[in-house]
């Protein structure tokens, strides 16, 4: 009887989408226990009601593109079941025999990468670069809002694009950086009830101009017009899995570039206890604290009191007892992203840095250059002792 319904669907997906047959398979909606057959071809997948003769049937759903879904996983520690994300719409929760469930995830998340990789490799990444991978996530903007974003990374660029459907990429993106410019990966609190799996991902904005100058990138743009281009990215990925995949590809990635080790930390669960309030105080001293509006140029500027402390966190508040705030170090610059709105005087520029934190950027103006030469130093020990370890 499998193979007769084989053969059937063989035919009917060859008659009517002129498409390859590749897999085939029984399995159950988690959630309904209603029977699915999962129909693969090679360039869309359907889900066909496991209530019909498949033999008899006369024409097949709907076809899904493969550029719809981020990936397919199974569920630890559940053998008998497995997930596929999509990235418009809830996943696919599906259960069945375990070798059954293995073979579908293989099989899947190859058709997935070879349908984003031909796809990519005609819209935008040209050349001798390679398409790696490529996740769905949510980007956290700067009022703490989400926006559905698609993560391209290839060999040597990561790209950041808006959603689209099953007409597959463009050749616009919001923006792009080298890998080489990469600076810092960190991996989040986890929230399995939310499903939100955080990173952050650091560029060095210098460095990246740096490269753009090079004759081989001299007609590369950071971004599309209108887009903005920021040292910091935080995402939030679909499952750990995606994260997790992303993150250490991205530390491969740069290795293999730089043969350099990429600085990546990962976030722990809470355990009543701030780092921030752990080691041995290196630096502190009131600093006049720098703040960019959200809407338009607006600028804030006051005074808190800040501790660098040898565990690599920064912290700062209004008074020495009163330290509300605290962000684990990346970097130290002598300018940021900010500096232009901040509209600060060549003497003020001199005295002026920026910390790069696991969750913002920071900044400072010093009441001397010697201060400020002292507070990058200290910083810079801190962070180089740090990505040692």
């Amino acid at each position: 009887m499998a193979f007769v319904e084989q053969r059937h669907l063989e035919g009917l997906l060859k008659k009517t989408f002129g498409e390859e047959f590749v897999y085939k398979g029984d399995f159950k909606y988690e959630d309904s226990k209603r029977d699915m057959v999962l129909l693969l071809g090679k360039e869309h997948f359907f889900e066909i009601d496991g209530e019909e003769e498949i033999e008899y049937l006369e024409e097949l759903p709907n076809p899904k593109s493969y550029l719809t879904l981020d990936s397919a996983e199974e569920i630890p520690g559940q053998n008998e079941k497995f997930v596929i994300h999509v990235g418009a719409r809830p996943a696919i929760h599906l259960e069945g025999e375990e070798l059954d469930v293995v073979e579908a995830v293989v099989v899947l998340n190859s058709l997935i990468r070879d349908a984003w990789q031909k796809a990519c490799e005609s819209a935008f990444i040209l050349g001798r670069e390679v398409y790696q991978f490529h996740a769905i996530v949510r980007k956290v903007n700067r009022r703490k809002k989400t926006q559905d974003r698609i993560l391209v990374v290839s060999n040597q660029w990561i790209y950041n694009m808006e959603m689209f459907g099953e007409e597959g990429p463009q050749e616009e993106f919001k923006w792009s950086l080298p890998i080489g410019s990469l600076l810092r990966v960190a991996a989040g609190k986890d929230d399995s009830k939310l499903g939100e799996f955080p990173a952050t991902i650091h560029f060095d904005l210098v460095v990246a101009k740096q490269l753009l100058a090079q004759n081989a990138y001299k007609d590369r743009k950071l971004g599309t017009k209108g887009s903005s281009v920021n040292d910091k990215h935080q995402l939030l990925f679909i499952s750990q899995y995606a994260r997790d995949r992303c993150t250490m590809a991205l530390v491969a990635l740069y290795y293999s570039q730089s043969k350099k080790r990429l600085a990546f930390t990962r976030g722990n669960e809470a355990t009543g206890i701030r780092r921030s309030q752990l080691g041995v105080i290196k630096k502190e001293g009131t600093l006049e604290k720098y703040t960019r509006g959200i809407v338009g140029n607006m600028v804030g500027k006051h005074p808190r009191f800040v501790q660098i402390k040898s565990t690599g966190y920064i912290a700062w508040g209004k008074e020495k007892g009163k330290l509300k705030f605290d962000e684990s170090i990346v970097g130290v610059r002598d300018e940021g992203a900010a500096l232009e709105q901040f509209k600060l005087s060549d003497e003020e520029k001199a005295q002026f840095f920026c910390v790069l934190t696991s969750g913002k950027s920071l900044y400072f103006l010093c009441p001397s250059v010697q201060e400020k030469k002292d507070w990058v130093a200290c910083i810079n020990s801190i962070v180089e002792t740090a990505s040692y370890k």
